[in-house]
């Protein structure tokens, strides 16, 4: 069964824990849809490599999952300690921001 995707933030729906793995539309992950982010890419992923709190848009009311592993995967360490910090995992989530750039806009300009 295919997992959901093209899910925006009136479809959120409410869990009882914070997830350890990217939602099935996380933009950092690696099998999400090209483009499908509201921002740009850059802005987007600029985002995981400041101090930013990026809430999952899917499952409320916790933190992405996907953007916590590609901290990990860009060795990103946030100094707020209020942050999710996840394992590192480059076979789910992007290794790098050129990799999550060539996907979501078509290559590095």
């Amino acid at each position: 069964m295919k997992r959901r995707q093209l899910i925006t933030s009136d479809e959120a729906r409410t869990t009882p824990k914070q997830h350890k793995k990217p939602c099935s539309d996380c933009p950092f992950s690696r099998g999400s849809l090209a483009g499908w982010i509201p921002t740009t890419p850059v802005e987007w992923a600029m985002q995981a490599h400041n101090e930013d709190r990026i809430e999952c848009h899917a499952l409320l009311p916790h933190q992405c999952a996907g953007a916590a592993i590609y901290r990990s995967n860009v060795c990103k360490d946030p100094r707020d300690k209020t942050l999710l910090v996840l394992p590192a995992d480059k076979k789910l989530v992007f290794a790098s921001i050129k990799e999550f750039l060539e996907h979501h806009e078509g290559g590095v300009k």
